[in-house]
């Protein structure tokens, strides 16, 4: 018969004593429910969503990590593209809160982990860091988790291990994501280039169109003209001089469309900026005044001037104006105000000329990435991200610059600077500092 010593060392596989047996069975019970928790936080952290933003699966990864990690805050890494992207989570008012820092780093350079602290530390300089690597599957490092902590201390062998562990999890969702995030670009970018396929083949069949109406425009301009001078004194000669006016402006929007469309290389002139708002107007105002919004122009006295390609300054307006027309939709009261101004700064003096929508705005993570090419705030279908692109381009071959400011749900605005021709700079016009407004 087994003595009761031998029974609880079967039962517990613990040799002990009568007076120990106890409390080192609280111990190995206490262990597994540690263990079993940290499996389960593991488990919750192989089920984050691949689509969701950096900064919700920092948090996430930060709430998870907490319940079985001490630490005060928490960073997640990514590594792409030469960008060091590092979220940090920090615990405010019962919920973990993230903040975005970003630096470029050598493509060809391994990212180590004393750059990433060195980053953090600039934003937390008295807290230590623990960071460990994500790793794809082919071994390459991709990112980092880090952990924050006040004070300074070693980490034993099982936390190295859990840590370890958590990175060899949280890096395969953390790979997907980067992977959705890839494969969704691309689907992205093959939209918007066949969209700008089909807005190269609109501006082709319109540049036809225009060509074609040269021709029944010519005769009626002609037509007109010769019974203007038959019908002086007769009651239908202001009607027939009504016609002769259409017809003119008429044949201003079908030149403007066709230099529009031209693609050459455009010659530089002496040109106002305000003759050049007056033009996009003849061109686009019919299109902006059925879509229900105001326009308020105030223009610059005396007029503003400046050396360069007055077509291609064109397309910059009319590419500011129609982005403010569909900011605007749906709003109370759209209106949009363009204002030409003179402006003085360290290196010389700007003709100056803003375009100001009361429209959605727009956030400031996508405030930063808005003159990227192929990158838009629009529906799919509604733009091809290369407007603004292409428009800093040309203000940038001037020797102008183009930027823009807004507040999500208030306004947007954009202003494009250009040097001001050195025979203008000496005008009476009134000199007033860049007030962004």
């Amino acid at each position: 018969m087994h003595t009761k010593q031998e029974i609880l060392e079967k039962l517990t596989g613990i040799q002990s004593s009568r007076k120990s047996y106890y409390s080192e069975l609280v111990y190995l019970i206490e262990e597994m429910k540690r263990k079993n928790k940290q499996l389960a936080v593991i488990n919750q952290l192989t089920q984050i969503q691949i689509n969701a933003t950096w900064q919700q699966t920092t948090s996430y990864i930060a709430a998870q990590l907490s319940q079985i990690l001490v630490f005060e805050h928490f960073a997640l890494t990514i590594v792409k593209g030469g960008t060091l992207s590092s979220y940090l989570a920090k615990w405010n008012d019962g919920d973990w809160q993230c903040h975005t820092m970003t630096q470029t780093v050598p493509v060809e350079a391994p990212v180590l982990t004393g750059q990433v602290h060195l980053t953090l530390a600039e934003v937390l300089p008295e807290h230590h860091a623990t960071s460990v690597p994500l790793r794809s599957q082919l071994n390459q490092t991709f990112g980092f988790l880090t952990l924050l902590r006040q004070t300074k201390q070693l980490v034993d062998r099982d936390e190295a291990e859990l840590i370890q562990l958590v990175a060899s999890h949280v890096g395969v969702v953390v790979e997907n994501s980067l992977l959705f995030q890839d494969v969704n670009e691309k689907i992205k970018i093959e939209a918007q280039l066949i969209q700008s396929a089909k807005m190269a083949a609109i501006g082709e069949m319109a540049a036809g169109i225009a060509h074609e109406l040269n021709s029944p425009l010519t005769a009626i301009l002609g037509n007109s003209q010769l019974l203007m001078r038959e019908m002086t004194d007769a009651p239908e000669a202001p009607l027939m001089k009504d016609i002769y006016q259409c017809g003119v402006r008429c044949k201003k929007i079908i030149q403007n469309l066709l230099t529009f469309s031209r693609q050459e290389e455009y010659l530089f002139s002496t040109t106002s900026i305000d003759v050049v708002v007056e033009d996009v107007l003849g061109l686009i105002g019919y299109q902006l005044s059925v879509s229900g919004l105001t326009i308020t122009r105030e223009m610059s006295e005396p007029p503003l001037l400046f050396h360069g390609s007055r077509h291609q300054i064109e397309q910059i307006v009319i590419n500011l104006l129609l982005n403010a027309r569909d900011a605007v939709v749906g709003r109370e009261s759209p209106h949009i105000v363009i204002r030409s101004f003179l402006v003085q700064e360290e290196d010389g003096s700007y003709v100056g000329l803003s375009v100001y929508d009361n429209g959605t705005g727009i956030c400031a993570e996508q405030l930063s990435q808005i003159f990227q090419p192929f990158f838009s705030t629009k529906e799919r279908a509604k733009g091809t991200g290369l407007g603004l692109s292409v428009s800093l381009g040309i203000a940038e071959a001037h020797g102008g610059k183009l930027f823009a400011e807004s507040v999500e749900g208030e306004y947007s605005k954009f202003t494009m600077l250009l040097p001001l021709l050195a025979d203008e700079e000496d005008n009476d016009g009134e000199k007033t500092d860049f007030d962004r407004g």
